[in-house]
């Protein structure tokens, strides 16, 4: 069992914040139904929730966040809400609204009277996001029987209007909690359009989609949204939605081609949008050629951008995953000869390296194992009320944070928060996988929460200096830049007036030093902070002259527990910014680097 970290208290401290809101303003389950280990039951109260907007979501600021898919549990989800992994590390949340589920009759569509409880879910956990700060993104996908030209509920094509009268619907019902919208999901499959074709996806639900958004948040008072598209599957053998060219890769291509070149769509939304995964060798290979990687997939869609005359459209982040199991979509890249949390955490490190230093401003993981047949989550299921021991006692095990115990194996809860009762779900995992068992958090976890650092939570962050831009680079050099693999990331901080330099480097051996040199000011980027941005954030930050220090912190995360090993922290001397730069150096530099510049006076 490892020591207690600061984010284990953290932890404790959100779990008995959750618990007193409960007492506090809600009523408890029924007495014969309450667990007698457990809480009462918790949900949010709307009432009592207040939304937090500090500033409006443009494409220039950077999110690193979660896929939250609530249980549709008001307890489990209230306490979800809590976990540090969404209150405290990320600065955006992103839900899947299966129209489906959220509009299952057409009753439904009166939100005010039949609101689903599907949707009273995901209305609940974005309120819960909205008080606190955190930005909320919708993605969309499916349609509901009575919408479907088919009658078929699932991947079936809407009715003429149909989606767009959908889309407004969840827009005005959303409107001032809601700041990102995904019109699809993964639309080059067929899977998810079966009787349609990419003119239909592009003019009935990309275009009207986008028009029907603009219209509500341009209604008075007025809000700012993004909206953007869909991301493509990385599947290269699944069928292709009809229309496109080939299959698989070129068929992927061909779609983010055929988005591009239409001008009318390209003049509606603000991105395109890649999945980010690690399909198929581990770091999301489509065909090896094409797409070789995620981040090739990032570089043909920036590329086919540019060749298209839209250098001032970004690409944000669509579906998200990376699988931590022995499962057979999981893929042995340290090449010890297992499959397990080592190497979630190996592929974590690259994934979003790789992706969030090219340029891709936002990228989420789920939030926590759930029912889905592939292990992704960032976070272990926790008996959040303590009804899980006492109906399969064997199916947990005390959490070392003293908080509620953790779920060992895949598991689905159907009913109340008083009366759920455990389902059967395909048991991709069992404790013997848990490389930490009483740990709350999978390994991949203390990854992922390290970059998330750059988006600064809640807090107000935008794009800094880019690797390798003339101008405006990143610059590290020193013996202790070294190793097959390293990466460097910069933002700044408008609420805090800080910059900070993420420095990943794989050869780092707490022995040796660098250098790290960033422009003072928010610099004329390439495709970020230029004409093409909504707000002009260039010229921020420290002027020629001023007075700065840095706060300095490298270590090493345990690949066997996470926990922050080899710590050095440390703060420089007082330095003036010289011919526009802030430069520091760190010595004794281990893989896992950040730094703080922050003026004095």
């Amino acid at each position: 069992m490892r020591k207690k970290t600061l984010a284990d208290l953290t932890e404790h401290y959100w779990k008995n914040t959750c618990l007193w809101v409960g007492l506090a303003f809600l009523a408890s389950c029924a007495t014969k139904e309450v667990p007698p280990t457990g809480y009462p039951a918790v949900s949010i109260p709307k009432s009592k929730n207040k939304v937090v907007h500090k500033y409006d979501w443009t494409t220039d600021h950077m999110h690193v966040g979660v896929r939250w898919q609530p249980f549709a549990i008001p307890g489990n989800d209230a306490y979800d809400a809590t976990r540090p992994v969404i209150a405290k590390d990320s600065s955006y949340a992103q839900f899947w609204v299966s129209w489906a589920q959220a509009e299952p009759d057409i009753e439904n569509t009166d939100y005010k009277n039949h609101m689903s409880d599907y949707l009273r879910a995901i209305d609940d956990a974005v309120y819960a996001c909205a008080a606190q700060g955190v930005k909320t993104e919708l993605v969309f996908w499916h349609c509901p029987a009575w919408a479907s030209v088919s009658g078929k509920e699932g991947p079936w094509k809407p009715k003429t209007d149909e989606y767009s009268a959908f889309v407004t619907r969840i827009a005005k019902h959303f409107k001032g909690r809601v700041e990102s919208y995904q019109l699809f999901h993964e639309a080059n499959m067929r899977s998810m359009l079966e009787d349609g074709d990419i003119d239909f996806l592009i003019s009935e639900i990309f275009i009207k989609g986008a028009k029907a958004v603009r219209r509500v948040y341009q209604a008075a008072p007025a809000r700012s949204v993004l909206v953007s598209t869909s991301g493509a599957s990385p599947c290269d053998a699944c069928p292709t939605l009809a229309g496109l060219e080939g299959k698989g890769a070129v068929a992927a291509r061909d779609y983010f081609r055929r988005l591009a070149s239409n001008k009318e769509l390209m003049g509606l939304v603000d991105t395109l949008n890649i999945n980010v995964s690690d399909h198929f060798n581990g770091y999301g290979m489509m065909d090896g050629g094409i797409i070789p990687s995620v981040w090739d997939s990032y570089d043909l869609v920036r590329k086919t951008l540019d060749e298209n005359g839209h250098r001032g459209k970004k690409i944000l982040s669509s579906e998200s995953w990376i699988v931590w199991d022995s499962s057979i979509n999981a893929v042995d890249v340290n090449g010890d000869g297992v499959k397990n949390e080592k190497d979630a955490y190996d592929k974590t490190v690259t994934i979003l390296g790789k992706c969030v230093e090219r340029g891709l401003n936002t990228i989420n993981l789920p939030w926590s194992d759930n029912e889905s047949s592939w292990s992704m989550g960032l976070t272990k299921r926790r008996d959040y009320n303590g009804r899980i021991k006492q109906l399969a006692r064997g199916k947990v095990i005390p959490a070392e944070d003293q908080g509620p115990d953790i779920v060992t194996t895949k598991m689905g809860l159907k009913g109340t928060d008083c009366d759920f009762k455990i389902k059967k779900a395909d048991e991709s995992f069992k404790i013997k996988d848990y490389i930490n068992p009483p740990d709350p958090n999978h390994l991949h976890y203390y990854v992922w929460r390290w970059y998330a650092q750059i988006a600064g939570g809640t807090d107000e962050v935008i794009r800094h200096a880019m690797a390798g831009e003339e101008g405006n680079d990143i610059a590290v050099a020193g013996p202790g830049w070294t190793g097959n693999e390293h990466y460097k990331i910069a933002s700044y901080n408008r609420t805090k007036k800080t910059f900070t330099v993420l420095v990943y480097s794989g050869g780092a051996n707490d022995k040796s030093w660098t250098h790290v040199s960033i422009p003072s000011t928010i610099q004329n980027g390439k495709y970020y902070n230029n004409e093409f941005s909504k707000v002009n954030f260039r010229g921020e930050g420290f002027p020629e002259g001023a007075k700065y220090k840095a706060r300095i912190i490298t270590k090493n995360i345990s690949r066997e527990t996470g926990q922050d090993v080899d710590v050095s922290v440390s703060k420089s001397k007082t330095l003036k910014v010289v011919d526009g730069k802030l430069t520091v150096p760190v010595v004794n530099m281990n893989k896992f680097t950040a730094i703080e510049f922050y003026r004095v006076e």
